[in-house]
């Protein structure tokens, strides 16, 4: 089965299924749901195809990857200077098993602890906000979510699903229990910016790009999650 078929069965068989083990639905009349789907569905596509075949789109998101491998870099440089080839430096002595010698916490872990900071600073700077609203914006206004849904779903896509919520806080306990499935959906759906770090150096030997992969991936899901929690658990305005 070629991966075109397999993506074309998913695309029907995933919010089937959800339909299925909706908790209500009643409340989903075939308008609304055609609606929630062919609206996530449509965003999907539209994400894809600027991301993907648009240059200065393409080229914006590729800016990303070239950073985390400067970051990546950087980092290493670092981690090796202090702990040497505990860190992948050159070892003092003849190797025997050399797929033995990859420690995460000396390798990997440090590039999350970086990016971490690095979004911080953002936030501080107001930079992630200015970001987040543009995504919080179009979701609102392709998919009819409210603010605070569109908005922690949107920096889900930059942050972890434990600061995401936080931009959102005021809003949370006037959130409808629909609403905040969506909330913790799209945090499970997305990759956090400092896990997209860590993917791509883990990645980037065996898949070039790797980055931008990774980071398409997460934005297209952000609107697949809200599709799938609003037909799971439906709500109204919330």
């Amino acid at each position: 089965m070629s991966l075109q078929v397999q993506s074309l069965i998913g695309l029907v068989a995933l919010p089937l299924i959800a339909w299925v083990l909706s908790e209500r639905r009643s409340a989903l009349q075939p308008s609304r749901l055609a609606r929630i789907v062919l609206a996530g569905l449509a965003l999907q596509i539209a994400i894809a195809a600027l991301m993907l075949t648009v240059e200065a789109v393409r080229a914006a998101f590729d800016w990303p990857g070239r950073a985390v491998e400067a970051l990546q870099a950087a980092t290493t440089a670092g981690m090796r200077l202090v702990f040497g080839y505990l860190a992948g430096g050159p070892a003092p002595f003849a190797v025997v098993k050399p797929e033995a010698g990859f420690i995460l916490a000396l390798q990997a872990l440090p590039i999350v602890l970086l990016v971490s900071v690095l979004s911080r600073l953002l936030y501080h700077w107001g930079v992630l906000q200015l970001v987040v609203k543009g995504f919080a914006w179009c979701l609102r206004k392709t998919m009819g979510i409210s603010g605070p849904v569109g908005t922690s779903a949107a920096a889900n896509v930059f942050v972890g699903m434990v600061e995401a919520p936080l931009l959102v806080r005021p809003y949370v306990s006037s959130m409808s229990r629909g609403a905040l499935f969506a909330t913790m959906t799209a945090g499970m759906a997305t990759v956090a910016g400092t896990v997209l770090a860590l993917y791509a150096s883990l990645l980037e030997k065996s898949i070039p790009g790797a980055t931008g992969h990774v980071l398409v991936a997460s934005v297209m899901s952000a609107p697949a999650a809200i599709v799938i929690a609003r037909l799971m658990v439906p709500w109204g305005k919330d």
